[in-house]
């Protein structure tokens, strides 16, 4: 039977940009939680979270590979932008796969609470795959989404040596080599705004554990 009201549409993804704050500000946000001592239970499903958030920017970060900015002259689209920004999504999916044991060990755990950070976070990593799909705007809109992704894989490191220093040994040792991957992924980022020739380059690559926190730009 047909509704006489029909759904009212959904509204557009955000811009590329956009997304690529609310994913940092929500990872600025799990970094802060996931630095104190989580029981268990919340442990487990933090590094769940931390999973399913990696799985989706990691798919995301694909797409901006291929972003071809608005005001670029023919034949200026550089290789060596695609190049790294690909490697990022590289290591992004490898710091996922890192984790698949984990998650094989010691299961999902229980729904999470909506409010938690680690929520947050998945919601605005999901976002990103349909802000990412096919990303338009200018050469400003270009390196702004992928300097906010670059603050926002410092902060995920951030929050992966928090959750790192209270798991016990054989689960910390994963998660160290996630931080690893993340560092990788963040110095090719921060190698992709070089190659575009950005006066709004971001500064040396984040090493895990070494992140100042603060807020997204």
């Amino acid at each position: 039977m047909t509704s006489p009201h029909p759904a009212p549409p959904l509204p557009p993804p955000p811009r590329p940009a956009q997304a690529a704050r609310a994913f940092a500000e929500a990872a600025l946000a799990a970094a802060g939680a996931w630095a104190q001592p989580l029981d268990s239970a919340r442990h487990s499903r933090a590094v769940s979270q931390l999973y399913s958030a990696l799985r989706d920017v990691g798919i995301a970060t694909r797409e901006l590979a291929g972003w071809q900015p608005a005001d670029a002259l023919p034949g200026t689209a550089s290789a060596e932008f695609a190049r790294h920004v690909t490697s990022a999504a590289r290591w992004l999916l490898s710091a996922l796969h890192t984790l698949d044991g984990v998650l094989a060990f010691e299961g999902l755990g229980r729904l999470p609470d909506p409010d938690e950070p680690g929520t947050a976070l998945c919601h605005a990593a999901r976002s990103t795959i349909a802000a990412w799909r096919e990303p338009s705007g200018s050469n400003l809109d270009r390196d702004t989404a992928i300097r906010r992704l670059t603050t926002a894989t410092g902060f995920l490191s951030a929050a992966t040596v928090g959750l790192a220093t209270y798991a016990p040994r054989d689960r910390a040792v994963d998660l160290q080599a996630v931080g690893a991957s993340l560092a990788e992924a963040t110095a090719d980022l921060t190698a992709a705004i070089q190659e575009t020739g950005s006066d709004a380059m971001p500064g040396r690559p984040v090493e895990p554990g070494r992140h100042q926190l603060g807020a997204p730009e």
